[in-house]
């Protein structure tokens, strides 16, 4: 299936046509080129030939062709922003080899002076080898080919996620924030997602994950508990560099620490109790 979508990707892209059908194991697929010569296109798997598809694949290969279109009238940061938004939010599965971007790696970056501006933003992507680059909010997200192993640059502050396919580039997104928040607490200038398998890895995944819902069942519900413990423990209990990490004053640690012991009925003292939670925090996503 990917294979015949690629196929038609390619005959979008290298003809006149902006449009090109098949049909694979009953399955009718459509590519639809999205803008002028940026190589982008929208893959269609339909189960059967229906005007009512064919008319929102339309709308959306001209909504998605603003966003990948030609860099014009100062527009192109923005475009590009848009993009990284919708490919680290929901990227299908089939556009991954329509993208020619099977896997990758999301970066999260702070300046280590006064906010980022979008110059900085698109001259810190070029630094990176990526063109897909969102600044929002003085954070910097960009989106790195796994080739392109990205390194430290001076005046930034980085958070790099371990590579990943399209599907699980919000999973990245995730993982990228987090080291970031390290980064920052442990004030070094790159801190990558780390991805070795430990003694964590011989307990079935599904076990894990069971034992991870059934422990951390009461501060589940409440996402700002669940993260500050997880950043209090990754940071050995270190109250001031936690409050840097998730920009929050030192004493709102202590009362959220507080407030998970009391509900987990735990000594959070405790090296073993702190372990198992580590574990099982590990394994609840």
């Amino acid at each position: 299936m990917r294979a015949a979508l690629a196929g038609l990707a390619r005959v979008v892209t290298s003809r006149p046509s902006t449009t090109a059908t098949d049909t694979a194991a009953g399955t009718h697929l459509a590519a639809y080129a999205l803008g002028t010569g940026q190589g982008f296109v929208l893959g269609v798997a339909t189960p059967r030939r229906d005007p009512a598809d064919h008319s929102v694949a339309s709308v959306a290969a001209v909504l998605l062709s603003l966003l990948t279109g030609e860099h014009q009238s100062g527009t192109g940061a923005a475009r590009s922003s848009a993009l990284v938004r919708l490919l680290l939010g929901a990227a299908p599965e089939t556009v991954a080899p329509l993208l020619d971007a099977e896997r990758g790696r999301v970066v999260h970056a702070l300046p280590d002076g006064q906010a980022a501006g979008p110059v900085a933003a698109s001259a810190l992507g070029a630094a990176l080898g990526s063109a897909l680059v969102d600044l929002a909010d003085g954070l910097v997200r960009v989106l790195v080919p796994e080739d392109r192993e990205p390194a430290g640059q001076p005046g930034w502050t980085l958070g790099v996620s371990a590579p990943a396919a399209p599907r699980d580039w919000p999973a990245a997104d995730v993982q990228a924030a987090r080291a970031l928040a390290r980064a920052r607490a442990t004030r070094v200038p790159l801190v990558s997602h780390g991805d070795r398998p430990g003694l964590a890895e011989l307990v079935p995944h599904d076990e894990a994950a069971a034992h991870a819902r059934a422990l951390l069942a009461p501060v589940a519900g409440t996402p700002a508990l669940t993260e500050t413990l997880r950043t209090w423990l990754s940071l050995h209990g270190s109250w001031d560099r936690t409050a840097v990490a998730l920009a929050v004053h030192r004493n709102t640690v202590r009362q959220r620490i507080a407030r998970c012991a009391a509900l987990l009925d735990a000594d959070l003292d405790d090296p073993d109790v702190r372990m198992e939670l580590w574990f099982a925090l590990k394994h609840s996503h």
